[in-house]
């Protein structure tokens, strides 16, 4: 407990701590779940019948999804613009010769037009356009295509998917974007009364945000630590202590996992300390009778600390095998395709580190996928502890001459004199 003590207090007492300890703070709780409370007031008054508008919700409706999405595709491919989110940035698509004939081919299909093109601008109204002088989006009023009527859903949707896969990908038309973009409907104030009641009854309010405060610090809490993993993991080279180290008495496997505990522990301070912060916001709100006050720790625990396991035992490994520089660049481009590519809610599997679940609501979606959700975050931390493992094993055979110091990774990055 001494090492422990001693480790942690390194660690908290660093510059690169304070830095990582305010970019948790504001990145991942201020700008996020905290602006969404500040923001967000409706979320906290009960839906009162009479109103003409209670938001939207996903309905089933193969009628709505099909004509929506198949008419936007439609006036998508006259105007020539389909807009996609590959890597989650916005790219503009311009298709030519056989990608445009073959999305041609597609709606030919869905619409039952020979010509889709053609036939809606010979026979159909125009709804508007907007753009510059030198490019015009036009929208034309497309008639009911009864798409059910001639195909069945999954063949429909297979259709979309190639479409999709013909834009490059990232489209509104993907199988994880299709139904969220066009299957939309307006919420009745049953539906409202429901998830209202949900959140207060059955999540006792701080559950639901808990979930929502776990989303937002869950996609930082992937990359932050690796900055702070990277200067702790340099810092003993950097004080000259690296050889004293290696002579010493102290068991590889000791010293790699006391390293490794504290720094779990360390960073998961910030997350727990903006939980208690949370958890009084919430209560300004909605008081303090009723809440459950340990929502926020509980599902910072079970949620957050298996990323943070995973995420240091993967860094420390990774560390002791190859530069710190390539490191953090590694985990930076992996961190940013994980983060761009997921949906916001649901739909996560077992290998997912990043969990989403962009809402206080939700609960029955959440509870549907809990068995998966507890496979996940299993996974994570026994990768995380295997890897920690691991890494003492690799610290052992550098500390024993037997890896050379890692040189060669370390040339790679050294200065040309």
């Amino acid at each position: 407990m001494m090492l422990f003590g001693k480790e942690c207090k390194r660690i908290i007492f660093s510059k690169i701590y304070l830095l990582f300890f305010a970019a948790v703070f504001f990145f991942s709780f201020y700008t996020q779940i905290w602006s969404d409370l500040s923001n967000d007031q409706d979320s906290f008054i009960k839906p009162k019948p009479g109103r003409d508008d209670y938001g939207i919700t996903l309905i089933d409706d193969p009628e709505v999804l099909t004509q929506e999405s198949t008419a936007q595709l439609l006036n998508d491919l006259i105007n020539n613009e389909f807009t996609t989110y590959p890597y989650g940035f916005i790219h503009v698509v311009h298709l030519k010769g056989s990608d445009k004939e073959k999305l041609s081919i597609i709606l030919q299909k869905l619409t039952g037009f020979p010509d889709p093109e053609n036939y809606v601008k010979s026979n159909c109204k125009i709804a508007g356009t907007w753009g510059d002088t030198d490019e015009v989006y036009t929208d034309y009023e497309i008639p009911e295509l009864n798409i059910t009527d001639r195909m069945s859903i999954e063949d429909f949707r297979a259709l979309m998917t190639e479409a999709d896969n013909i834009l490059g990908g990232g489209s509104s038309y993907a199988p994880d974007r299709i139904d969220q973009e066009f299957c939309l409907g307006p919420m009745s104030y049953e539906q409202a009364l429901e998830r209202y009641n949900e959140l207060i009854e059955d999540d006792k309010v701080t559950n639901g945000y808990a979930r929502l405060f776990c989303d937002y610090h869950g996609i930082f809490m992937v990359l932050f630590p690796v900055f702070l993993i990277a200067v702790y993991h340099s810092a003993d080279k950097r004080s000259k202590m690296e050889q004293l180290i290696y002579t010493s008495s102290i068991s590889s496997v000791r010293l790699t996992l006391t390293r490794f505990a504290a720094l779990v522990s360390c960073m998961m301070l910030p997350v727990l300390f903006t939980a208690v912060l949370c958890n009084f916001r919430v209560m300004q709100f909605y008081g303090a009778a009723g809440l459950d006050h340990f929502a926020m720790i509980k599902y910072s625990l079970i949620w957050i600390l298996p990323t943070v396991i995973a995420v240091t035992g993967i860094g420390m490994l990774l560390m002791n095998l190859i530069h710190p520089i390539a490191v953090v660049l590694i985990q930076f481009a992996a961190w940013f395709f994980l983060a761009m590519m997921g949906p916001l809610s649901g739909h996560f599997g077992v290998f997912d580190i990043i969990i989403r679940h962009n809402t206080e609501y939700g609960r029955s979606e959440f509870m549907d996928s809990l068995p998966v959700f507890i496979e996940n975050r299993v996974f994570f931390t026994v990768l995380g502890l295997v890897c920690a493992f691991a890494a003492s094993f690799v610290w052992d055979l550098r500390r024993g001459g037997k890896l050379g110091g890692n040189k060669m990774p370390r040339k790679l990055f050294a200065r040309k004199s």
